[in-house]
């Protein structure tokens, strides 16, 4: 999948790993007025990268609160700014989902 080009580095360590895992997913996806950095479609699961610009936190609360209005089940934020760091907490959320008995077929 090609990146934008204004995709942050921390977006570009997201992409890496969920090209790793093999998981199908969008990039720059819109839901209403919120466009999200990237969609798992078949966990329904959101990922965003928060952690280069400093999201604001109400704006943030606000945007995760409207997702879930429209069903989104699964919000993950990434703040590590490094591959290794990036790579281990997906790694982790991940496995929490399968936990929980989220299939990811």
């Amino acid at each position: 999948m090609t990146l934008p080009k204004d995709f942050t580095q921390q977006e570009v360590f997201v992409q890496k790993y969920l090209d790793k895992t093999g998981l199908r997913y969008a990039n720059q996806v819109e839901f209403g007025q919120y466009t999200v950095d990237f969609y798992v479609a078949e966990l329904n699961l959101v990922i965003e990268a928060d952690g280069v610009y400093g999201h604001l936190r109400k704006r943030d609360k606000r945007r995760d609160e409207h997702l879930q209005e429209l069903g989104i089940k699964y919000i993950i934020h990434v703040k590590e700014k490094t591959y290794k760091k990036i790579e281990e907490t997906l790694w982790q959320e991940l496995n929490k989902l399968e936990q929980l008995g989220v299939d990811e077929a």
